[in-house]
This record gives C-alpha cells, sequence and structure tokens, in this order.
C-alpha cells in the first residue's frame, strides 16, 4: 500500500519569528521608517495571503521579481533609494535561505524516523518560497523527505484545492494520506477539500502522531 504524509514547514516542523518583516526592516537600517507600517504593507504582496490568486506563469525566479516589485512600490512612496532597496531585497532574501534562522522542533526528526520505519512516505507541502527544499536539505532532514510541493514553484496557495491535487499526483495517488500542519484552514480545510485526512499541531505534540496512526 502506498501511505503518504503531507507535511506542512514553518510553524509544523519548525519555527520562525517574522523573519520577513525582521530582516526586511534590519536591512532597510532606517529608523525613520515604521516597522508597522511597513509590514502591513508588504504583508500585502506575500502570496500565502492572497490564496484565492493563482499564479501558475509567475513561479520560482519570477516569484521573487513579482514580491520585490511589490516592495518597491513602499520604497518610492518613503524616499528610499533605489540602490539603497535593492540591498534590503538582496539581505532579506539571504537571511530567509538562510537554515540557522529556522529552528526545529525538538520531537521533528524522531517522529519523521519512525512515521518512515512505519512505511509512510514524507512529503512537504508549504505556502512558501521556490528555494524551501535546499533551506530543508540544510536543516539536515532532506533525507525524511520524497519531494517538495512549494506553492512558489506551482502557482497555487493552500488552502487551494489544486495545490492539494497536485501534490496527490506527485505521491502516486495514495491509498492512505494525511495533512499534517498547524494551520486550521491552510492546511485542514484545504486537504480535508482534497479528501484527505488531517491532524492539526500543535495542540497535539509531533511525537503523538505516530500513534495515531496506529489507531
Amino acid at each position: 500500500m502506498n501511505k503518504v504524509l503531507f507535511w506542512d514547514f514553518d510553524g509544523t516542523l519548525v519555527y520562525s519569528i517574522s523573519i520577513w518583516s525582521k530582516f526586511l526592516y534590519a536591512g532597510f537600517n532606517n529608523s525613520e521608517i515604521d516597522f508597522e507600517e511597513m509590514r502591513l504593507f508588504f504583508r500585502k504582496g506575500y502570496s500565502w495571503n492572497t490564496p484565492e490568486i493563482s499564479y501558475t506563469d509567475q513561479t520560482g525566479q519570477v516569484w521573487w521579481d513579482k514580491l520585490f516589485a511589490h516592495m518597491y512600490l513602499f520604497c518610492e512612496s518613503h524616499n528610499i533609494s533605489k540602490k539603497d532597496a535593492e540591498k534590503a531585497f538582496r539581505y532579506l532574501r539571504e537571511q530567509v535561505l538562510d537554515f540557522n534562522n529556522y529552528t526545529l522542533y525538538e520531537d521533528a526528526i524522531p517522529t519523521l524516523r519512525e512515521c518512515l520505519e512505519m512505511g509512510y512516505k514524507n512529503y512537504v507541502i508549504s505556502n512558501n518560497f521556490p528555494e524551501l527544499p535546499s533551506v530543508i536539505k540544510d536543516l539536515g532532514i532532506g533525507e525524511y523527505f520524497t519531494d517538495y510541493i512549494v506553492s512558489a514553484n506551482v502557482g497555487y496557495e493552500k488552502p487551494r484545492i489544486e495545490i492539494f491535487q497536485y501534490a496527490l499526483k506527485i505521491a502516486g495517488y495514495p491509498e492512505d494520506c494525511y495533512m499534517i500542519g498547524d494551520n486550521p484552514i491552510a492546511d485542514i480545510q484545504g486537504a480535508e477539500a482534497a479528501g484527505l485526512k488531517t491532524i492539526l499541531v500543535h495542540g497535539i505534540e509531533l511525537s503523538e502522531i505516530p500513534q495515531i496512526l496506529r489507531s
């Protein structure tokens, strides 16, 4: 039997503290910028905040280009030069791609390993930037995953049914599959709409998941 677990990434296997806003603000290095104003403006540019919009022709590097184009609007309205804006964007991207800015939950690796031993294949489904698979491998957990379904490479964001349908196809339409995530809407409602069984964390610990799968 083909048994598959689809895992969310940030908030499920790892945690990070507002790295997008924090590092963008640090990249500007401008005390005159209001952090909250900046955060709210840029929030509108992240594709995962507008899942109703598909962008299958704007994936990969184009995803970054589109995000930075939105950010330039803020820079222009705050008299930030193109040179300073580009410097801030480079810094943001470097930090987002640095695995040191993500912390694994302590039970993530033991749980992933035990699920493999139970005969499940692990996949990631994440609303995230294109290079996420490289970050996961840098974190030392790439060996536990068969493949990665990342919104910025697919053009759909969870909870859109299309990204789950794409994931099911990549996984060979498994007879037994679960979506495991921390977001009740993006991970749980979205997956259930696509016919997947679901497990919501962190109301339960990751270490409890193998027992749930056995029940």
